[in-house]
Formats: structure tokens, sequence, C-alpha cells
């Protein structure tokens, strides 16, 4: 059977042009939409949910919640501005840290929304958090170039914020496939940034390339100082039809364990919490990317373009639902590439300590991939190009076009070809 190798979306030069202009989105702002305005009620949707009495002592908890700064934690801000967390009776204190991981290892932190590698090595080295369910499948992480590399080839010998052994990093090793670059890091001067730090090092030229997940790489290319040249799914041998099984797990939706046995409630709305969270961003996109430029404070181009690679570029790939299935993907992410030697490979040494799915059990939660075939299939279909996207959007939130945020000037039109002809990669 012919592999296919599709782990990869490439996005070269030649099908995707850079956006026409520069713009400097600092010029720009753009309000939330009042959420009442949308027609949502946070209390009337908590409803379906079967609560438990709160004690005093949970009255008066504040739950520490984290996220890092990338789109994949979407759900921690939607969960505030959204009035989530107060509909379900959760004080919940959101952080936008870089330490998340360290902090639901030390304690600091009762939930997190956290990258999937991190967290199990930590839980093997017995960090006292599990997995109550899932965030993101699949991967969506960028590499994003700087405009005078027109060629995969002009890499070599760049300047490249990446990881310190691209030859062991499955993400790298496929770009290099995929590229026809080499894989070793002795080809390339590599430096260390996070996102955004790497985006704003690329601005000012003084890097030609760097890896990170978005916002960074909608604003290089949204501001045109950069284009992307890769995206990677972060899971072998899926891509965005594949069902929920199919997928690798990317980033997990993290709880103390101290905390959900204390406060066990608490937990259980917090998973609640997190599945109407992510049930409005797919039915209320509009003002859930109004909600991310807020809290990443992101033009809100930047962030409608973000919101649609999440939902429907990429499939649908921020979830809750999790199972075994999704671990055995992500280590055979590593797998595929046998240079990568064993003790590289982040596996899961107990799948009973770091996949807790008795909070989701007790919890009720609803069948994700019925929810979309019932709620989102129609309006938002796979293979929607970003501005129908957007138009369906726009009604969807009752948002006029004077309020609306004008993407006819800056929509990447690499975007509005169909799905299937922007990755059909044998």
């Amino acid at each position: 059977m012919k592999k296919r190798l599709v782990s990869v979306l490439l996005v070269m030069a030649l099908l995707v042009p850079t956006v026409t202009a520069c713009h400097d989105s600092s010029k720009d702002s753009q309000a939330t939409k009042d959420v009442q305005a949308t027609g949502y009620d946070p209390e009337e949707a908590a409803k379906k949910f079967d609560f438990g009495e709160l004690s005093d002592e949970d009255k008066n908890y504040t739950i520490e919640m984290g996220y890092n700064n990338c789109d994949h934690m979407v759900g921690a801000i939607i969960g505030e501005k959204a009035g989530i967390y107060k509909a379900l009776g959760l004080n919940v204190n959101v952080t936008k840290s870089g330490e998340t991981l360290k902090a639901l290892t030390s304690g600091a932190m009762d939930v997190g929304y956290t990258g999937i590698e991190g967290a199990i090595r930590a839980v093997n080295q017995g960090a006292p958090f599990s997995m109550a369910a899932a965030n993101h499948m699949g991967g969506s992480r960028y590499l994003v170039v700087s405009n005078d590399i027109t060629e995969p080839s002009q890499l070599v010998g760049k300047t490249i914020s990446m990881t310190a052994e691209p030859e062991i990093n499955p993400e790298w090793l496929t770009w290099s496939e995929k590229l026809g670059i080499p894989a070793d890091a002795s080809s390339y001067n590599i430096v260390s940034m996070g996102g955004q730090d790497a985006m704003f090092a690329l601005k000012a030229g003084q890097i030609d390339a760097f890896t990170c997940c978005d916002p960074y790489a909608s604003i290089a290319e949204f501001e045109g100082f950069g284009h992307i040249m890769g995206i990677g799914w972060g899971g072998a041998n899926v891509d965005s039809d594949a069902t929920a099984d199919t997928w690798g797990l990317c980033c997990i939706y993290a709880m103390s364990n101290d905390f959900k046995e204390k406060h066990p409630e608490l937990a259980r709305r917090l998973v609640y919490a997190h599945e109407m969270a992510l049930e409005y961003m797919y039915t209320h996109p509009y003002n859930a990317a109004m909600m991310f430029a807020d809290g990443f404070d992101v033009d809100p181009y930047v962030a409608l373009r973000t919101i649609y690679m999440k939902t429907v570029a990429e499939g649908r790939t921020i979830t809750w639902h999790f199972s075994e299935k999704n671990i055995e993907n992500f280590e055979n992410y590593y797998t595929q590439y046998p240079q990568i030697p064993e003790e590289e490979i982040p596996r899961v040494s107990d799948v009973s300590k770091f996949m807790t799915t008795d909070i989701s059990k007790d919890a009720g939660v609803d069948d994700f991939d019925e929810f979309i075939k019932k709620n989102v299939d129609d309006k938002f279909p796979l293979g929607m190009t970003f501005e129908d996207w957007y138009n369906e959007a726009k009604k969807v939130d009752d948002i006029s076009d004077e309020e609306a945020v004008d993407i006819s000037k800056t929509a990447t039109s690499y975007l509005n070809k169909d799905l299937k002809d922007r990755q059909a990669y044998e």
C-alpha cells in the first residue's frame, strides 16, 4: 500500500504568495462584540449538564488556570470572555504563561492547557497531574521564512530559530524530507527563541526563519515580512479528514491530581467549561476570534484567520475528545523515523496515570463528533474558503459590514483555495 505522506502540508512559495502589502497591526483595534448580542447565554448553555452541589469551600476557591502563548490554547480565553466560568460558578484566575507546564508540575496551577510532549515527560518523572480532556489534535505548527527565501534550498546555512537537535525531531525530519533539505543541525545556524521573540527577530532581519505555532505565522504573513513554507500536522499519516481516533494529540487539558481529589465538583465543572468554550468557538467563530484578538493582543484579521485555521482549514482539530489511540498515534509520529533513538521518544509509561477518563465519564460530556455533525458541518463545512467562512461567521454572530473587520486587502490568497487543493501531497 502506498504510504500517504500527509503529516505535513507544504506551502511552497509558488503556491503561497505572500500578502500583497505590508501592514502594521499595531495601528489597528477592534472591540469584542458584546457576547449577549450573539444570542449566546452561558447559563442557558450550561443547563444541559447535570451539576452536583458546590461546597462553601468550592464556592470560595480560586482556580489557577494557565495557557501557553499559542493558538492551540484558545479555550482558556473563550471560557473567561464568554462568561462561561462565571456561569458555572467557577472563580478562575486565567494566566497566559510559558511556564504553565512547570506550574502544573509544582502544584502552583490547578488546571492548564499545555503541550503533550512536555506533559508526557513530566508525568513519567512523577509530576502530579494528568490529562482531564483533549485540547488539540494534529498539530499545526509552522515553518516561517523571510521573503527573500523563495526556495527551500536557500535555508541551508541560514540562521533559524528551531529545535537544537533537528535530526531527531519528527517535525523537522518531515519538513526536511518534503522540502529536500538537510536534517542535520550542522547545516544551519540554530538559535533558540520563543515564537513571539522569533517573529520579532525575523521582522528585524536578525534571523532568516523560525518554527512556531500561531498567531506568529499569521502575523508574519499579514504584516508582509515573512511567509509560511511548511505546516506540520504533528501526527503521523493523518490529514484534515482524519477521524477523532486517527489523530495524534498535540496539546492537552491537564489537571492537578490533588485538585481533582479535593474538589471533584470543581473538576467536573471545569471539564464542562472546556467543552462549552470549544463549542462556542465552533458555533460563534467570529466573536471567538475577537476574544482571541483581545487575549493575544493581535490584529482582528490575524485572529479571524487563526480561528478559521483551527476549525476548518486544518480539520476539527481542537476538541475535548480523547482516547488511548490518540496517544499511540502521537508516539507513531516519532517511531516512523528509525533514526530517532528510543530514549528520545516521549512514550507514556503508564496510560492510567497520564490519561484520566473518569472525570469526563462522570461529567457525561457530549460526543464531539455528534456535536460537529449537528451544529457545525452545515454552516462551516471542511474545505470552505476563508472568505466564505468569514461571511458565514458574520451572519451567525450578526456582524454588520460596518462592524466587520475588512479582509479584502489582507486575505492570504491560498486560504481561498479548496482545502483538498492545498494538501494534495502523496
